[in-house]
């Protein structure tokens, strides 16, 4: 038995660590199944710039709890595979996702169709809220464009941790 999210967990940011905080309350083994590249370099070029890269995103994850650390080649194939058949070549017994998560050919696996797969199968899904700051939710894409603006002191609010604290894995 293991608990499962799934998602790209670039910054691994508040909202990241506040989902990482319920996957953890589990009480079971923890599992993050992330890609690289970036999905959107093969769906729909160019992928956005990395907040973090694959070694400092694996430091921070390991930081926050995460206990298993699944890094998946996104490719064609993996893009043209349905979520149901990407769910079932994965080993877990609880699911949680963030609210309007959505993934697999066509992003088809959106919360009812999870949860329709996962009833038979007695998994527990959950999906989280999106944590609120400053009014908006947080993601990568507002840290991006915080980071892109010049204004660290915004990003590193919606990160929850100090960019230059661990910039030596840089």
């Amino acid at each position: 038995m293991t608990a499962l999210t799934i998602g790209m967990f670039d910054g691994v940011h508040l909202g990241h660590q506040a989902l990482i905080r319920k996957l953890r309350a589990t009480g079971l083994p923890t599992t993050l199944v992330t890609f690289e590249p970036h999905p959107l370099a093969i769906l729909r070029p160019p992928a956005p710039r990395q907040i973090t890269p694959p070694a400092l995103k694996a430091k921070l994850l390991t930081r926050f709890g995460i206990d298993q650390i699944i890094t998946l080649p996104f490719t064609q194939k993996l893009a043209a595979t349905s979520f149901d058949q990407f769910l079932d070549s994965l080993s877990f017994s609880h699911l949680i996702l963030g609210k309007g998560d959505a993934f697999g050919y066509r992003r088809e696996g959106t919360e009812p169709a999870v949860r329709a797969w996962a009833k038979p199968k007695n998994i527990q899904v959950e999906y989280i809220p999106k944590l609120i700051i400053e009014n908006e939710p947080v993601s990568s894409t507002r840290i991006r464009q915080a980071l892109e603006e010049g204004d660290v002191d915004k990003a590193e609010r919606l990160l929850g941790w100090s960019l230059k604290e661990l910039s030596h894995v840089l």
